[in-house]
């Protein structure tokens, strides 16, 4: 018979024939693989989880929170959950390199993950051990979850707290920058009208009030001060919102030093491995079982 004409089809009962046939070269494979996955589990150093679940509040300037008309708008109150475009830019707020190297900094991560500063791009993988260990993630119910891996489990306490912290300082920051060069603008706008406003009441001082010329400097006086005034309240809004630290989430949990390890599960690992090595043996027999008959077709 034709090696062409062969079947191998099998079925449960032959699979089951096969595995008996070669029993010792898979159940070797299959024992010696466990073996070195406890090895193995056992070598991994284990880390301990810890998070903060956080939600984003509205997004309202300073000015606007102490604007008495906003306790009206329920729709837009700063004591009101944020949206989920809200969350989005908090999730990527905790992802911008001033959150990471402060945290970097505080916590001497470098030397925390023993990454050889004097090794080939220490930078490199202390980042991406960074973002291994530390992430940053949206639960089904629009919150925020801080997670944090490591060996230290108060370390990952600390670490999630601290970027939870930061959150805030860092939002306030990036607005401030804007903030402050609004207020500067208005502040010169207001300075320079000022000066136009002492003019005005110079020049009506050294005139008769029976001129026609007085009365119009004195209808512009009235108007550049209600000018003024607008302005005044503009200055206050500005100087408010560029001074403003307001806290940008709700905090729903902190995280805390856990005390049980999360990382690695070993008995996956274990089960896993004897599985895949099981598995691979038995290939591995049909595929010399099937070399041999072609071996002898030749």
């Amino acid at each position: 018979m034709s090696l062409q004409n062969q079947s191998y089809n099998f079925n449960s009962m032959d699979i089951i024939r096969f595995v008996f046939k070669h029993k010792w070269p898979i159940f070797g494979v299959t024992i010696i693989a466990a073996i070195a996955s406890v090895i193995v589990s056992y070598m991994i150093t284990p880390k301990f989880r810890s998070s903060v679940i956080l939600f984003p509040k509205t997004q309202v300037s300073a000015s606007q929170a102490l604007n008495t008309s906003e306790l009206i708008n329920t729709d837009d109150h700063i004591m009101n959950f944020g949206d989920e475009e809200a969350t989005e830019q908090l999730i990527q707020t905790l992802y911008s390199e001033e959150i990471r190297f402060k945290i970097i900094d505080k916590f001497n991560l470098l030397q925390h993950y023993q990454i050889d500063e004097k090794g080939g791009y220490p930078m490199t993988k202390l980042h991406e051990t960074f973002m291994k260990n530390i992430r940053f993630k949206r639960t089904e119910y629009m919150a925020i979850q801080i997670e944090v891996l490591d060996a230290d489990p108060k370390m990952a306490a600390d670490i999630a707290n601290e970027i939870a912290v930061l959150l805030d300082s860092t939002l306030n920051e990036m607005q401030r920058d804007v903030a402050v060069e609004i207020f500067k603008m208005v502040d010169n706008q207001y300075q320079n009208l000022q000066t136009e406003i002492v003019q005005i009441e110079e020049s009506i001082k050294k005139i008769n009030k029976t001129e026609p010329k007085y009365i119009s400097l004195t209808e512009q006086l009235i108007n550049e001060n209600k000018r003024l005034s607008s302005m005044k309240s503009k200055l206050v809004e500005a100087e408010v919102n560029a001074l403003q630290k307001l806290p940008r989430k709700f905090i729903v949990a902190n995280a805390y030093a856990a005390e049980k390890k999360s990382y690695p599960v070993r008995w996956v690992i274990c089960a896993v491995s004897t599985l895949s090595a099981f598995v691979f043996a038995v290939l591995l027999m049909l595929f010399l079982e099937r070399y041999k008959d072609l071996f002898k077709f030749k």
